[in-house]
């Protein structure tokens, strides 16, 4: 299979506007980090508190929103159509694209929500969907820039795909479970299920919308699903609004569920 080249001259790319876009998203960062600087030093690390989650994952948004602009994924993503022309006349991006939805409505809006705990937390449904929207697309953002980055060496894109796998478990392993899951998201997993969401939900998902973007390079319909898959997570773990009362307490062990 050969090279893959969708962001090698994407880089800060774009409609002007989101040039000016990133600008803001500096600013709101900055001060999003000084705030959370501040209300970090008043709080007990180990008690969850939404107040310092939201802020944490806003600033961590940030973060990946400059990251994704950097490397040309944002610019890539906004200029190419979501369905380009085409693609409703080709029958395996067809197939493709009806897998990597039934695979994320399946895994997402039905299993993934059968082994998520809400310990009592009610539904908010606005700020649950509003953290899911941002959670999903920086998720894809952030995945298609560990692509972005391997594409510089020009190896085949199968090539790319295996590595961008590797990467994405170890970086679920130490930063998803040994960061978010304590710090942003709250307790939610169930041991009992933990390994099931992974084999039935995490990876279908990443294989069948990883294998759509190698082929297609369709990044806006990759950031779609990613968006879904997270805002259906959001919640169906209850994602508490910054404004709810400090929980429990927090570290590894609760991350990894009950």
């Amino acid at each position: 299979m050969t090279p893959s080249t969708f962001f090698t001259a994407a880089a800060f790319g774009g409609p002007e506007w989101l040039r000016w876009l990133m600008f803001g998203v500096i600013v709101v960062g900055l001060g999003l980090g000084a705030v959370f600087f501040v209300a970090r030093g008043k709080h007990d690390p180990n008690i969850y508190s939404p107040r310092i989650a939201w802020l944490r994952a806003w600033v961590y948004y940030c973060f990946v929103l400059l990251l994704g602009w950097i490397t040309g994924v944002l610019g890539y993503a906004l200029e190419q159509p979501l369905i380009a022309a085409g693609r409703l006349q080709d029958g395996l991006w067809l197939g493709l694209v009806s897998l990597c939805w039934l695979v994320a409505i399946w895994g997402y809006a039905w299993w993934w929500p059968r082994g998520t705990l809400t310990h009592g937390r009610p539904l908010v449904l606005a700020p649950a969907m509003v953290h899911g929207l941002m959670w999903g697309l920086c998720a894809g953002v952030l995945y298609l820039s560990f692509y972005a980055v391997l594409e510089q060496f020009g190896l085949p894109r199968l090539v790319n795909g295996v590595l961008l796998v590797a990467i994405l478990s170890v970086y679920s392993l130490n930063y998803q479970l040994g960061w978010w899951d304590i710090h942003v998201s709250p307790p939610h997993n169930r041991r009992a299920t933990n390994n099931g969401k992974v084999a039935l939900a995490h990876q279908p998902f990443l294989l069948t919308t990883l294998t759509l973007f190698i082929i297609y390079g369709d990044a806006g319909m990759y950031l779609l699903l990613t968006t879904f898959a997270m805002t259906c997570s959001a919640v169906a773990m209850h994602f508490p609004p910054f404004w709810a009362p400090d929980g429990g307490t927090v570290s590894r062990e609760t991350a990894l569920g009950v």
